[in-house]
């Protein structure tokens, strides 16, 4: 089941960088569940860690609740229950500086969606007058674009920031329907080392052919190289992985197309989704 979630403003924007034509120089966004399946007759509840950092899965920045002093923010992360829906409870998500931190209720069988949710971000890059770029966090009619600036060029960016957590066995994940996305045939919270994952990149609902994606185990201020795996999907957007190790990965892949609304030069769209990987 889809669930139009643009004019709530779920699909959040990268907030302290654009992506860099190498992964290896973006900050990357996450969520990293306490588990990622549960079991038992009783409701449980899931804990979600949410940050930006460029040590993946190490919180460094936290997102900072809309209003000012305030400690945590009931609209940072939404829960999409197996039969679609959000999930009737606030999520709290608790500003810790350098992580937020919230607790979702788990009442229901099968396998829950979990993401952010926040407002597309404007950034509009430009040439001061001796030069020097630079880079506003609004349009092109932003005060703060110096007199004589050239090459202005706006870009609006949709983030997607996702995991997957199951309760008493899986279920089809309900699809976000907008943005980059990840669906099967493979579930994700069914994978296993030495066995092989399909899954397919969805945009907007639609298969997003011959785009890059790269899969990056977490951990990385633990080893010397990132060891990226680099995939790309086919003509139907499907594309498959054989996992060498057990642990928590970031799926991550962006595309940018022109924009067609007034005042914005582009439009792009990024993907940072948590899988967990068990031992075989």
């Amino acid at each position: 089941m889809k669930i139009n979630l643009l004019k709530s403003a779920f699909i959040g924007a990268l907030t302290f960088t654009a992506l860099a034509s190498s992964y290896a120089n973006a900050h990357a966004q996450w969520l990293v569940p306490s588990h990622t399946s549960l079991s038992g007759d009783k409701a449980h509840y899931v804990m979600i860690d949410a940050s930006i950092s460029n040590e993946i899965f190490s919180a460094d920045k936290a997102y900072r609740p809309k209003e000012k002093g305030a400690e945590y923010d009931d609209n940072l992360i939404i829960a999409l229950s197996p039969d679609g829906k959000p999930v009737s409870d606030k999520i709290r998500a608790y500003y810790l500086q350098r992580k937020n931190s919230a607790a979702i209720k788990l009442s229901d069988e099968g396998t829950y969606h979990i993401a952010m949710k926040r407002e597309p971000r404007i950034m509009t890059f430009y040439k001061d007058a001796n030069g020097e770029r630079g880079r506003v966090f609004s349009g092109k009619d932003s005060k703060d674009i110096p007199a004589g600036a050239t090459d202005i060029k706006s870009m609006k960016s949709f983030s997607t920031v996702d995991t997957f957590v199951s309760r008493n066995g899986t279920s089809k994940p309900a699809l976000l329907g907008q943005g980059l996305e990840l669906s099967g045939p493979t579930h994700p919270n069914d994978l296993f080392v030495g066995e092989q994952a399909r899954f397919q990149l969805l945009k907007d609902g639609k298969p997003a052919a011959n785009i890059e994606l790269a899969i990056l185990k977490g951990d990385t201020r633990y080893r010397n190289e990132r060891n990226e795996v680099k995939v790309t999907t086919d003509k139907n957007g499907f594309f498959t992985n054989i996992w060498q190790q057990p642990g928590l990965y970031l799926i991550e892949a962006s595309i940018s197309e022109d924009s067609s609304e007034k005042d914005i030069d582009s439009v792009r769209f990024s993907l940072f989704t948590t899988l967990d990987v068990a031992p075989e």
